[in-house]
């Protein structure tokens, strides 16, 4: 079980080492991965969220759903 629980450790371990190490290190060396993370930044996109739109009532209903759910 401690074998199990060590692999498991590991495992998690290289993980977030390749998440918050390698990646970063990638994206900020290869020339289009940096333009367009800063773009992203820049327009203050999420390119975590599921879907973007410009309709303005996307946007108010969110905010209204928001509103209604934290009461």
């Amino acid at each position: 079980m401690l074998q199990k629980i060590g692999k498991l450790t590991a495992s998690l371990s290289v993980c977030l080492v390749f998440v918050y190490v390698f990646l970063p290190y990638l994206t900020e060396s290869v020339g289009i991965l940096n333009r367009m993370s800063q773009y992203l930044e820049s327009n203050g996109i999420d390119p975590t969220r599921y879907y973007y739109t410009d309709v303005v009532q996307v946007k108010e209903a969110e905010n209204y759903l928001k509103t209604v759910l934290d009461q």
